[in-house]
């Protein structure tokens, strides 16, 4: 769990009981999350007996290596999530409907070093210190719609809850930049020695061509699942 959720969870834990104290409060229910939005917390106050408000923030980083057109990525996840919810109870138990807006800082990382080659649009690219670096960025805020089970405001104080959603942040924006020397090799099999990659125009035209074949392979990813655990308490 990153500090940002650890901070966010223990205050909303700590401080849930000196809220409930104060007049004219309404009880409070606060709870631990974990699943595909990351580690995190949330906190719940009833509003009508059909209806639950929700704030919740999660987070978590997750590495793996992607290949994408040629070139082998070293890619990091960086889950972190802030949101607001409505929770609407149809039939004042069992299931809910949950829609929020989501404060996005979800990215993906990637690196690669190119000692072998990589096919960096049409040019190949070679050398020890040659580097690839860029990320995939997406909506800062972004809509969420989903199902619930359990209402924290009913029954006993101890609850357990599952959701399932879609964060909707939108097409994936991917950012790609090339740092370094190293030989490069053009379509027509021209070589060059002692390249520097962030200045030169054919391979920032080459990288300018690999970042628009990235976005197209994964255009379609406009959603994200959000499936998550969560128990807690009613104070």
């Amino acid at each position: 769990m990153n500090k940002i959720t650890t901070a966010a969870a223990i205050a909303a834990l700590l401080a849930a009981p000196s809220l409930q104290a104060l007049p004219g409060l309404p009880d409070i229910a606060v709870g631990a999350t974990a699943g595909t939005a990351g580690i995190g917390g949330q906190v719940t106050v009833g509003v009508l007996p059909f209806l639950n408000a929700r704030a919740s923030v999660q987070g978590f980083n997750y590495g793996r290596s992607i290949n994408s057109d040629g070139i082998d990525y070293d890619g990091k996840l960086k889950l972190l999530t802030y949101g607001a919810y409505l929770d609407v109870y149809p039939f004042l138990v069992g299931p809910r409907i949950s829609a929020g807006l989501v404060g996005n800082g979800n990215k993906v990382d990637l690196r690669a070093t190119c000692p072998n080659t990589c096919s960096v649009g049409d040019v190949t690219v070679t050398g020890s210190n040659a580097l690839v670096t860029g990320n995939l960025g997406f909506r800062n805020v972004a809509p969420y719609l989903g199902l619930g089970i359990s209402n924290p405001m009913k029954g006993l104080p101890f609850y357990v809850g599952l959701d399932a959603g879609v964060l909707f942040h939108g097409r994936p924006k991917p950012s790609l930049r090339a740092s370094g020397t190293a030989t490069v090799t053009d379509a027509q099999g021209n070589t060059r020695e002692n390249v520097d990659l962030a200045t030169d125009p054919d391979v920032q035209n080459a990288i300018a061509t690999e970042q628009a074949n990235v976005s197209d392979d994964i255009r379609k990813y406009k959603f994200y699942p959000v499936v998550q655990l969560s128990i807690g308490w009613r104070f």
